[in-house]
């Protein structure tokens, strides 16, 4: 009995499969130069967007902080009371404003007269707290003079690689789908778009909700010690930039999964049959990459996780493999 070969046409010698793969790579590079350009443009407000979380709890730290001070001031803290003993402070200001704040009968005195008011400093700080937060307001700190200039360029190349991501997996795809078989092609482009927003998903949890939450707990032991914080702008980006891409990489597994069980490697039975010990490796997994190490944030990756594992089992018994599909890699295998 004889079959038809599906690759009979697209066989090459292994130098015609190199220089194609060199092509594709050659094109891709190209890719990221043009957008790593684009990437010099959009960098800086891609940096204040990953920047805005540690800002933000930064602030939020900070003003917990004056209220802490203020609250200890309002119930009779000796020590503090102590520190926020009225201090001297000579003041100068014109004769002729000095009659008008008591009353008088403005005068054609220009000259100054110097005072003496006693402010408390503690209080003073707090009240003045606002203000100076627009000069030297709580945030990311450079300690060298490269490092802005080396974050912006690294901030550039990660702009660049995405901008460029498309074209990339372009490449990539015109290189490997010669040696797909027509219904593994099939199943590959329609996952595309499925891929792109569960990436996002992941993206979005991770910046807008785990970021922030890992930031405050992790400066709440600074409030506990009593430790003021000061955060170098690269460490938080190597930070930030990972955990994202993380989560985003995550977030494909109930479409691996299903593609998986669709090219016929893994059955949807053994997904249902090792529940306890995904679960398991899903959680100690979520505890290495999680950005903090208590409870709550390891349960924000490792809830969502087992929730896509059981999503990705849905799909698998929901959607099941055709059977064409079978004997068409049989076919293929027994040619």
């Amino acid at each position: 009995m004889s079959f038809d070969d599906p690759f009979h046409e697209s066989r090459m010698p292994l130098g015609d499969h190199l220089e194609e793969l060199r092509r594709h790579l050659w094109r891709a590079l190209l890719g990221f130069v043009v957008a790593l350009v684009a990437g010099f443009f959009v960098a800086a407000p891609v940096l204040r967007l990953i920047s805005a979380p540690i800002d933000r709890e930064l602030l939020a730290f900070h003003d917990r902080r004056l209220k802490a001070h203020a609250d200890r001031l309002a119930t009779g803290d000796k020590r503090l009371q102590e520190l926020d003993a009225p201090r001297p402070v000579p003041l100068e200001v014109r004769r002729s404003h000095l009659r008008s704040a008591v009353g008088l009968a403005p005068g054609d005195d220009h000259d100054w007269v110097s005072l003496e008011v006693r402010v408390p400093p503690v209080q003073w700080a707090i009240a003045t707290a606002p203000g100076s937060q627009v000069l030297r307001k709580p945030s990311l700190s450079s300690l060298t003079v490269m490092e802005p200039f080396t974050v912006y360029f690294k901030v550039s190349i990660y702009c660049g690689l995405v901008l460029a991501s498309p074209w990339i997996f372009y490449q990539l795809w015109s290189f490997v789908a010669v040696g797909l078989y027509p219904h593994e092609k099939r199943w590959a482009r329609l996952s595309l778009p499925f891929s792109i927003g569960l990436f996002l998903c992941g993206v979005a949890l991770c910046q807008f909700v785990v970021l922030p939450e890992g930031v405050a707990y992790l400066l709440s032991y600074n409030e506990w010690l009593g430790v003021e914080p000061e955060l170098r702008l690269s460490d938080w980006l190597n930070f930030a930039l990972v955990m994202p891409l993380v989560f985003g990489a995550c977030f494909q597994t109930p479409l691996a999964m299903f593609l998986l069980a669709r090219i016929g490697i893994v059955e949807h039975d053994v997904y249902r049959r090792h529940r306890r010990l995904a679960a398991f490796l899903l959680t100690a997994f979520a505890a290495v990459v999680s950005p903090t190490a208590d409870a709550v944030n390891l349960l924000w990756l490792a809830g969502p996780l087992y929730a896509l594992y059981e999503v990705g089992i849905l799909l698998c018994r929901v959607v099941p493999r055709p059977p064409e599909e079978v004997g068409e890699e049989g076919a293929a295998q027994v040619c």
